[in-house]
């Protein structure tokens, strides 16, 4: 069921302006102005939705070659500033810093949940706060204490108290109050204030892309930092071989701050120890944890181990620094981390749920490595099943997404001798009648292309000459396309079907499958 407050497509081409400016920088956006007395969730939520660059904006940026440098830290820095902190003062969180291509984020979800059993048996740390991108149901799940994402009312206040923080600061420097930190930058900042004001003393904070210009990384001293598994995504900011990316990762190694990684390609790992000698960092590379072999992860996937292992190195240096004995035994987890990697509930990957006679298979992947991965894991887990499997499918970023396309099909019917008899490609729109669910309108495509659905029908086309006998569509809908689903031989059919491509197809699936706040529980299932 539907509910709470919806976006229509045409909202994508509203732009708030007071004044203008010959030059906006790639951190800034130039958003709505102003309060509201009593503010509500929706309130909140229409401004944050103001602060995304939009896609003219993104393309005049992209034709100047407008880049984040290393003056977006400085934006950043100065941000923090105007609302009343120090950047040293983010020392007292304790914080845990995770970059990587793929498995960044479930990485910091085990970290967050191995600290949560210790603060069950032990109480330390008193309060844990995790930050991770992107959400699936609501912003609100990027911003989490003791494993909650934070209330409406909570989201609401500190909103506004950062929205005037700018605002009010801003008229007294004699700058435009217009002028705000761009979408992501902006939750960074939030999340800084947020857990300085509930008290938090460890957070677990996940990078947005890259590493050395991210807005996460202004922290000075984390307790430690990790590197999850590199692999090729957003060449235009960081380049397009994996040292170049590998470069941009270690930047969040910080001197006097451990740093391990996974792991990685020749070329990735002498890039990340030549950065950590640069930057007088002592970083180890990790293997799989052999006490992972009784532990029940899931899914019970080699990449996963590799997230799992990651986040045991990290949680103990942790504990250690807030001394909290963890009774390591030769080849053996202590309790608390066991039961914290069994708990963890990360949703929209490599997720399954059956819906009538429905097997869907939900995986965010949008990277050729990371689709592979999604794709092996449904290969498998769909190979012995004898009835036909169906593809959804959306990326409507700037990533190349007939190659994408290309990537899951090898991967399904060459490496699995599998194939999809139904294939479905749609736009990131979530409901019908060109309707956004407000926390995933994404103002940074565009419109025009939405409307006619050009991405869709050239992916159709690419598929049909891949698999001329598969029956494909394109829809102009998330929920199109999950009634196309269901409606295949009238329901009546069983039928394996993978969702993926993008986060974006797989918070609106769930959301069309669920409800609007499937995404809003415990992430350690709790």
């Amino acid at each position: 069921m539907r509910s709470g407050l919806f976006a229509t497509g045409s909202s994508l081409c509203t732009v708030f302006r007071r004044y203008t400016h010959s030059y906006v920088s790639r951190g800034a956006t130039i958003a709505m102005e102003g309060t509201v007395e009593a503010p509500t969730y929706q309130d909140a939520i229409h401004r944050l939705n103001s602060t995304q660059s939009g896609f003219k904006a993104l393309e005049e940026r992209r034709s100047k070659g407008v880049k984040l440098n290393s003056s977006s830290k400085e934006e950043m820095r100065q941000w923090i500033r105007r609302l009343g902190y120090k950047v040293s003062d983010l020392d007292r969180l304790n914080i845990v810093h995770v970059a990587g291509t793929k498995g960044k984020g479930t990485t910091c979800a085990f970290v967050n949940s191995i600290l949560q059993r210790y603060q069950y048996t032990t109480g330390l740390p008193r309060k844990v706060g995790l930050y991770t991108s992107p959400h699936l149901a609501a912003v609100r799940e990027r911003i989490r204490i003791n494993s909650e994402p934070i209330s409406e009312e909570q989201f609401t206040k500190y909103f506004f108290e950062v929205w005037d923080a700018l605002e009010s600061t801003a008229r007294e420097e004699g700058i435009d109050p217009a002028l705000k930190p761009s979408y992501f930058r902006y939750l960074t900042l939030m999340s800084f204030h947020i857990f300085m004001r509930e008290g938090v003393d460890a957070a677990v904070y996940e990078v947005g892309v890259g590493g050395e210009l991210d807005s996460t990384n202004v922290i000075k001293r984390p307790i430690v930092t990790g590197i999850t598994t590199l692999g090729i995504d957003h060449v235009d900011a960081l380049g397009d071989t994996i040292g170049k990316i590998a470069w941009h990762k270690a930047g969040i190694f910080k001197s006097g701050s451990p740093a391990f990684s996974v792991r990685q390609l020749p070329e990735a790992t002498q890039v990340l120890e030549e950065r950590a000698k640069e930057k007088e960092v002592s970083l180890t590379i990790i293997e799989d944890n052999p006490a992972l072999a009784h532990v029940a992860i899931k899914p019970a996937e080699d990449f996963q181990r590799k997230n799992a292992s990651l986040a045991i190195v990290l949680s103990q240096v942790l504990l250690d620094r807030l001394a909290v004995p963890t009774d390591h035994e030769l080849g053996s987890l202590p309790k608390q981390f066991v039961e914290g990697l069994e708990s963890v509930v990360w949703r929209g990957r490599c997720e399954s749920k059956v819906t009538g006679k429905q097997l869907w298979h939900l995986d965010g992947a949008h990277t050729q490595e990371s689709l592979e991965v999604a794709c092996s894991w449904f290969g498998r887990v769909s190979q012995d099943r004898d009835i036909p499997c169906a593809l959804v499918f959306n990326q409507q970023s700037t990533r190349d997404a007939v190659s994408l396309v290309k990537t899951i099909h090898h991967t399904i019917y060459d490496n699995f001798k599998l194939r999809f008899r139904y294939v479905v490609f749609c736009t990131n729109i979530t409901y019908k009648g060109d309707l956004w669910k407000v926390d995933l309108e994404n103002r940074n495509v565009d419109p025009t292309t939405l409307k006619s659905l050009t991405l869709q029908n050239e992916l159709a086309g690419v598929w049909h000459e891949l698999d001329p006998d598969a029956e494909v569509v394109a829809l102009p809908s998330i929920e199109d396309a999950i009634e196309y689903i269901r409606h295949i031989k009238g329901g009546a059919e069983e039928i394996s079907v993978l969702v993926t491509g993008s986060f974006h197809l797989v918070g609106g699936a769930l959301s069309v499958l669920e409800g609007d706040n499937f995404a809003l529980a415990n992430s350690t299932g709790e």
